[in-house]
């Protein structure tokens, strides 16, 4: 098994079994030793070509049991690959394209993040305003300290909200998908969702702004916080705001309990079996990890992130001030991760939960991007290891 050298506390998924279906809710940055790490399968020869290369990294990850695999490179604002490998559908046998659309999970984070420094540009926002200035519905109100957490420290998880996807002791997995009561058909509320970080359920990690602790609690507030400011729905703010701009025509956001058309079926190791875990809807997640996408679309949105193309020079440099988080190696961004590597910086965001993982990410100084999506979620390193050999086999150019 590959070992991840940059692993956020609660941000990966770690073992085998039924505790496993969806610790990686809050993405789980990063190997990146940026190295041919594939031995004899991708990095044979220094003459094979990136196409060859990454054609063998792939085929590397379905036999280590990826059901399917789609992966696409830019390198100085130039496609240079874009592939699949396996299966869309094990039961079906459909082949996977590159052109599929996955779960992106916590990649989300990143476009709910733009959406908010948007209205910050627009004078909509403050970053200085509290939760409670925007959201004052009762579940909101029992947070503690919602009357002094700012917007900003939402947007790099230092608000001290309990985060109700925490895997060391939320009771959500057993209540939502592990435990004998679970009902994976059941769309959530978002009062539902909120009422995990009551304080009569769960206290809040420290005070507003003296720690960090990831928390997709309140990435579901900052959606909240968008349909109040904006007096529409937050589906309808990505669409205006990011999806049509940007000719996303692949990317969508799940509503309820329905998940957007054409998007691969996805598996999860359950005590050692493969189950088809496609049942799981969505709606536990919004605007923290509703949206599903395909690899042209991360790579388009990641370009436009990386070079401010969305926001005013402010609202960038806001949104790529980083501070360290529970992991040494690594800190937060506003929706975004920051690693630094022998290799140089690596910035992006990355996602994995129930029957799908997704990387997007780039190295700013190198101008390469990788954007990775496969259709299970076992947290073995195997598609970190192409987007590994991915990086490594672009610096060689």
């Amino acid at each position: 098994m590959i070992k991840s050298e940059f692993t956020h506390p609660g941000r990966t998924i770690a073992t085998m079994d039924r505790r496993a279906l969806l610790l990686g809710v809050t993405g789980g940055i990063v190997s990146l030793a940026l190295a041919p790490i594939l031995g004899t399968t991708a990095a044979q020869s220094n003459a094979a070509t990136l196409e060859t290369t990454m054609d063998l990294a792939m085929a590397a990850a379905i036999e280590a049991g990826i059901p399917g695999f789609a992966l696409a490179i830019e390198h100085r604002g130039e496609l240079i690959y874009s592939g699949a490998a396996g299966v869309s559908s094990i039961e079906l046998g459909t082949p996977m394209k590159a052109t599929d659309r996955f779960r992106i999970y916590s990649i989300t984070k990143t476009f709910t993040a733009t959406i908010i420094y948007q209205l910050v540009d627009e004078g909509i926002l403050s970053l200085d305003d509290t939760v409670d200035m925007w959201l004052d519905t009762p579940e909101v109100q029992r947070i503690p300290n919602v009357e002094r957490i700012t917007i900003r420290q939402v947007l790099n998880h230092t608000s001290g909200i309990y985060d109700f996807g925490d895997d060391d002791d939320s009771p959500f997995w057993n209540d939502a998908f592990l435990g004998p009561e679970a009902d994976w058909s059941k769309i959530w509320t978002l009062p539902e969702l909120l009422a995990y970080a009551d304080p009569s359920n769960h206290p809040p990690y420290f005070a507003p702004g003296e720690g960090i602790h990831y928390s997709n609690t309140g990435y579901i507030l900052l959606g909240m916080i968008v349909e109040a400011a904006i007096g529409s729905t937050f589906g309808d703010a990505l669409q205006t705001r990011i999806l049509t701009p940007l000719e996303l025509n692949d990317t969508a956001l799940a509503v309820g309990g329905t998940i957007p058309e054409g998007v691969v079926d996805g598996y999860q190791l359950l005590d050692g079996q493969l189950l088809n875990v496609t049942a799981i809807n969505l709606s536990w997640i919004w605007s923290a990890g509703g949206l599903v996408s395909s690899t042209a679309d991360l790579l388009r949105f990641a370009s436009a992130t990386q070079n401010g193309e969305l926001l005013s020079p402010a609202s960038f440099a806001e949104m790529f001030t980083f501070v360290p988080s529970e992991n040494p190696q690594m800190s937060d961004g506003s929706g975004l991760i920051r690693a630094e590597t022998p290799d140089g910086t690596v910035v992006g965001m990355d996602g994995g939960s129930a029957g799908f993982g997704a990387q997007m990410m780039w190295m700013p100084d190198e101008e390469i991007t990788v954007v990775t999506m496969v259709n299970w979620a076992p947290g073995d390193g195997s598609a970190e290891a192409v987007r590994d050999e991915a990086f490594a086999q672009v610096l060689k150019q």
